[in-house]
């Protein structure tokens, strides 16, 4: 139906604030600038707590392996050598990445830190003519 949004902690402790200021509700609305449900749901959220607990609901799912440093190191690697596989990166930062799989490291570079995998494009070689021709160009 509605998309939720998201509240920063100081909204809430302003909402709670004026709330025990006995200010109306239609004035805490227009000082913070939500609509006057989101008001009543974080009075009731209070009262019910009995706190300015700002804390939401826990996200679903487990925690991510890779913290916000093994991500900016991988990323300085990267970009100081851009062919690296996720394989050498993980055999040359085994106290980094050991506990990893390879497929995490692999997402951890193209979640987080937006590098594609690329092939390589081919390059055809020089025949014996285009190298005589240089040579004789050169000198």
């Amino acid at each position: 139906m509605g998309s939720k949004k998201d509240f920063t902690k100081d909204q809430v402790k302003v909402i709670v604030s004026l709330h025990k200021a006995e200010r109306p509700m239609r004035e805490i609305d227009r000082i913070v600038g939500v609509t006057r449900r989101c008001v009543q749901k974080w009075i009731r959220k209070f009262h019910m707590e009995g706190s300015d607990n700002t804390r939401t609901e826990k996200e679903p799912g487990r925690g991510r392996k890779t913290s916000s440093r093994t991500v900016n190191v991988v990323k300085r690697l990267v970009d100081g050598y851009p062919q690296i596989t996720a394989r050498e990166l993980k055999e040359q930062n085994p106290q980094l990445l050991g506990q990893m799989s390879m497929r995490t490291v692999q997402r951890c570079l193209h979640d987080d830190r937006k590098f594609r995998r690329r092939r390589a494009l081919s390059k055809s070689l020089t025949t014996p003519r285009q190298q005589e021709l240089r040579v004789a160009f050169a000198t």
